[in-house]
């Protein structure tokens, strides 16, 4: 698993990109543009993620994968079954990334509703547990 050492308090600056797609998400569900509600989802799942790694543990992933970051998260400090089912969330809007940003795929509706309403629910557990 490859990592990188983030000092603590640089754990804001994730969660503030986090926060900047997830407005870019809203925003870009409300004109329809679906695989770009899709596609900010996905990178607001991202940076929640690292901002929780950050400051739980002090590090982030440097995979190639965005995957590589879910073994990195059951080693945070919290019940097993919350961490599973917020791994779900995660892994369900990261599973739209590559339809949304490299195919010749176009996303419905639907995929981008429930891509955003996995976000913000891991968006808002995140910063529920980081107190911001």
């Amino acid at each position: 698993m490859r990592t990188r050492k983030v000092s603590k308090s640089k754990y804001r600056n994730f969660l503030q990109k986090a926060d900047e797609y997830l407005q870019s998400a809203k925003n870009a569900l409300e004109r329809e543009h679906w695989n770009s509600a899709v596609g900010n989802s996905v990178h607001c799942c991202i940076n929640s993620a690292d901002a929780l790694l950050v400051f739980y543990l002090g590090i982030r992933s440097t995979g190639e994968r965005h995957s590589d970051v879910l073994p990195l998260l059951r080693q945070l400090p919290f019940e097993s079954g919350v961490i599973s089912s917020k791994m779900k969330q995660f892994s369900n809007v990261l599973s739209q990334k590559t339809k949304a940003e490299y195919t010749e795929t176009l996303l419905s509706r639907k995929i981008a509703d429930v891509a955003l309403k996995e976000t913000e629910r891991f968006y808002s557990w995140v910063k529920e547990l980081l107190e911001v």
